[in-house]
């Protein structure tokens, strides 16, 4: 047996090894060569974050992982399974040699069989991440509230923001930041605050209205793919979603009136949107969020999301 790093070339067979070993699975999409080598050419120069396994010159197995600690489930085919300790204790280790304090991983909750292997190697459920949608037709009429204080976000802001939730899961200022600064992903006017009249800010928003993105009801809610945009989901796998809305506020008596405001701006600032449905995700651990979903959303789906101190990793 040989654990090495993947390259470009074995993107082929990785797809071969995880449609075999994820067929059975529910809710299971093939993987296409194609895709699979579309992903190895973008990683080209990261091989190091996914690793294979290999027996008698053949590629039975793959791990693959970020740099910010998240890692994935090992694909191995039938009769290599229990290669995937080794793939994934190799993952462990290289993470804890870059000095990442904590990993954290996500799997669909009916794959029992993935659940399982994440807490036999000490992860522990933290949350789970729950996708909403909403007709633009079925939102209250509550909304309409013109004549607010409402500007575009702009860098000097983040400070203020990051004080709303200062517990939401890597929501700091780099991470943070990405959210509003990566021209390439959404529109720069996708992000805006909502003031007080001394001009403090009383929460931000974002919403996304890009046709070449994905409506939401073509998304399966229950794979475990963080909506571009959301706050608090960051660090997964990103779906790009049209009509992706999402907002931060502080908890208190405040934070709906506030969310109401910001998703009556984002739904009603342009003549025509071209979306029909908004979508939603929010952490099942930060209550003020979630519930304003609940209230107004339809909930689709949830996956969970597991964690684990790296500080005393023995994988081997």
């Amino acid at each position: 047996m040989l654990i090495r790093n993947c390259q470009p070339a074995d993107a082929a067979q990785e797809a071969i090894v995880y449609n075999v070993a994820a067929a059975r699975l529910p809710g299971f999409r093939p993987v296409s060569t194609e895709q699979a080598r579309r992903v190895a050419s973008a990683r080209a120069n990261e091989s190091s974050s996914r690793i294979c396994a290999e027996v008698d010159g053949r590629l039975v197995g793959y791990v693959s992982f970020e740099p910010n600690g998240r890692v994935n489930y090992p694909w191995c085919l039938p009769g290599h399974e229990k290669l995937a300790h080794h793939l994934f204790g190799t993952v462990l280790r290289t993470l804890g040699d870059r000095k990442v304090a904590r990993a954290y991983a996500a799997c669909r909750g009916d794959w029992a069989e993935q659940v399982e292997f994440f807490k036999d190697h000490g992860f522990v459920k933290v949350r789970d991440i729950v996708n909403f949608t909403q007709s633009i037709a079925d939102l209250p009429t509550m909304f309409q509230r013109p004549g607010l204080n409402i500007t575009l976000f702009k860098p000097d802001d983040l400070p203020e923001i990051e004080r709303f939730v200062p517990s939401l899961p890597r929501l700091n200022g780099a991470v943070l930041a990405d959210y509003f600064d990566d021209a390439s992903a959404y529109p720069r006017d996708a992000a805006f605050v909502l003031r007080r009249k001394d001009n403090q800010i009383q929460g931000v928003g974002i919403l996304i209205d890009d046709e070449s993105f994905a409506s939401v009801d073509s998304l399966d809610p229950r794979m475990p793919n963080s909506w571009l945009g959301a706050f608090g989901t960051d660090g997964f796998a990103i779906k790009r979603v049209n009509g992706m809305f999402s907002f931060l506020a502080p908890p208190g008596k405040d934070a709906v009136v506030t969310a109401q405001d910001l998703l009556w701006y984002g739904t009603s600032r342009m003549e025509t949107n071209s979306f029909e449905f908004v979508a939603a995700q929010a952490p099942s651990d930060v209550p003020h969020l979630l519930s304003f979903y609940e209230r107004y959303f339809e909930k689709q789906g949830s996956f969970p999301v597991f964690e684990r101190d790296l500080a005393t990793t023995t994988e081997t």
